[in-house]
């Protein structure tokens, strides 16, 4: 029998929450990254995978459907856009009794990019310690600019 039911995740920069009222506020949700990249004259590529350093937050919002359950596992997959698996992020939350929904929020740091294109946070609930169940996907369109570097006179 589910546990939790996942109700919605957002991609933002941070979250806030107010102290009096326990009011969420998203700032800043990610949909697309626009970047600029220098590629190699010679190569004319960028390398496999670069990491971004931006920070955001992967934000949660769950329904808890049974009061004996005690924690939250969730596993999160970060995919490229030939759908292979470039990151993953695993957390256990332990629940407070007598609460009815819960949120989640997961700091992320870095973004690690190998192209152009449509990128997918799959969100997984783990049931029973094992079972892996795919309770969301959140995409960020990834557009690179590139810029050529001339290894000849770099930038002083």
């Amino acid at each position: 029998m589910n546990s939790m039911k996942h109700i919605w995740s957002i991609l933002c920069q941070k979250s806030v929450i107010d102290n009096e009222t326990n009011l969420i506020s998203l700032i800043d949700c990610l949909e697309e990254l626009n970047l600029t990249m220098d590629i190699n004259k010679e190569s004319n590529q960028i390398s496999e995978k670069r990491v971004i350093p931006i920070n955001f937050q992967i934000v949660s919002f769950w329904l808890i459907e049974n009061n004996d359950v005690k924690k939250l596992e969730i596993k999160i997959e970060l995919h490229d856009p030939e759908n292979n698996k470039i990151n993953e992020i695993n957390n256990i939350f332990e629940l407070k009794e007598n609460y009815l929904r819960y949120r989640t929020r997961i700091n992320v740091q870095g973004f690690p990019v190998t192209k152009s294109g449509r990128y997918l946070f799959k969100i997984y609930q783990i049931e029973q310690g094992e079972t892996l169940k795919c309770v969301s996907e959140l995409p960020l369109d990834v557009k690179i600019n590139y810029k050529l570097q001339n290894l000849e006179n770099p930038k002083k």
